[in-house]
């Protein structure tokens, strides 16, 4: 009995210092996207945790994780800064994030009916224009890629997507953007279109147009992310 009772007390000790270095590595993301930390600044670990008040422990956790996700980077003198990064590097993010909400869309594990784009409340705010600003389209292509995450229908690719997905949902709405001369107001009428027809795809459970106006309303934000990529004529697929 009282073995057990200290096994069930490790187990929450460990859920919860996990669940603190899961905070920590949120609050240093953000600090990076929005620019607080600039590249190749300094990581102190010890200047870290008391700034947060918590231990060592769960700062270097979240450190690992950050250089893992590209954002913090070991220096040849074994020093921890931040990443050179950039537009490019959020691109490549919505790319990759655009073929795996395309994959589950045609994966038939996945139940479209999760996605709120499907449901009517969405439909009338649509129609009513409830949802303004040109980043209003994005927001509504996150949160189709987060109801996914959400959904038990493959554990490793939601792992992957929800990697992708915060650092991204940061990145639209940062002061940063117009220092990387990023303007989200450039095609946002085909977007808006696309999503439109993403809906109606979903509503019908037609998973192969669904997919198509996935990669087609990637097709037109990600060259914001990059301007000297070329046009919107090859699809990112």
């Amino acid at each position: 009995m009282i073995q057990s009772v200290r096994s069930a007390s490790r187990h929450r000790g460990a859920i919860a210092q996990r669940l603190l270095g899961d905070t920590v590595f949120e609050r240093l993301l953000a600090d990076i996207i929005s620019g607080r930390f600039t590249p190749h600044e300094r990581l102190r670990v010890d200047d870290l945790a008391y700034e947060l008040a918590v231990s060592r422990t769960p700062v270097r956790e979240a450190i690992t994780r950050l250089a893992w996700t590209g954002f913090v980077e070991v220096a040849r003198n074994s020093h921890t800064q931040i990443a050179d990064w950039d537009a490019t590097d959020m691109h490549d993010r919505l790319v990759m994030a655009g073929r795996l909400v395309a994959l589950a869309l045609t994966d038939s594990r996945f139940d479209l009916n999760e996605l709120r784009i499907a449901s009517p409340e969405n439909e009338t705010a649509q129609n009513e224009g409830r949802r303004t600003g040109s980043d209003a389209d994005i927001q509504l292509f996150l949160e189709v890629a987060e109801d996914i995450t959400f959904s038990p229908w493959s554990r490793s690719v939601n792992r992957v997507l929800v990697e992708l997905l915060h650092p991204l949902a940061l990145y639209f709405t940062s002061p940063v953007l117009a220092a990387h001369g990023v303007d989200l107001s450039r095609d946002e009428r085909p977007r808006t279109a696309c999503l439109s027809g993403l809906a109606d795809a979903v509503r019908a459970g037609d998973r192969e147009s669904a997919k198509r106006q996935v990669l087609d309303y990637v097709t037109h934000l990600a060259p914001l992310l990059q301007p000297a990529s070329p046009t919107t004529e090859s699809r990112y697929a």
